[in-house]
Order: C-alpha cells, then structure tokens, then sequence
C-alpha cells in the first residue's frame, strides 16, 4: 500500500479552483506518513495557524492562517 499527501499552495480562484499543482508526498508506511502530518500541523500552529472542523465528510482538515486559509487534504490510495 502507498500513502499520498498532497500539498496545495497558492490562492483558489474566482471560480474555487486551486491555482498551481500540489506537492506529492509519497510512503510506504503509514507510521512515516502520520509522522510528517504532525510535524507539519505542528509547525503550521507555531507560525499562527489554527485548525477548525471539516465542514465535509472527508478527511480533509482545514487550516487558517490570520491572511489566508490553506486546505490540507489526505488521498489514501
């Protein structure tokens, strides 16, 4: 099995499309994968980002920054 993150920077345009093309992570283990997301929630929260509630049924968390919003989205493949 391979774990997937995919990493979106940029604003979403007028028409709610992301601009850009993701990042891609990719592990082999889910335990290096679940590592990383914490340390990167971790880092976010200290540079002032906050995490709220999904308002969709995914697995998708959404983060806030005090300028901007980010999506950070987890494809299990």
């Amino acid at each position: 099995m391979k774990y997937i993150i995919q990493i979106y920077e940029g604003e979403i345009n007028g028409h709610g499309e992301k601009e850009g093309l993701p990042t891609e992570y990719q592990y082999k283990f889910e335990q290096e994968m679940i590592k990383y997301v914490h340390d990167l929630k971790k880092d976010l929260k200290e540079k002032g980002w906050i995490e709220g509630e999904s308002p969709e049924v995914s697995q998708t968390s959404f983060l806030r920054g005090e300028d901007c919003d980010a999506e950070l989205g987890f494809k299990f493949e």
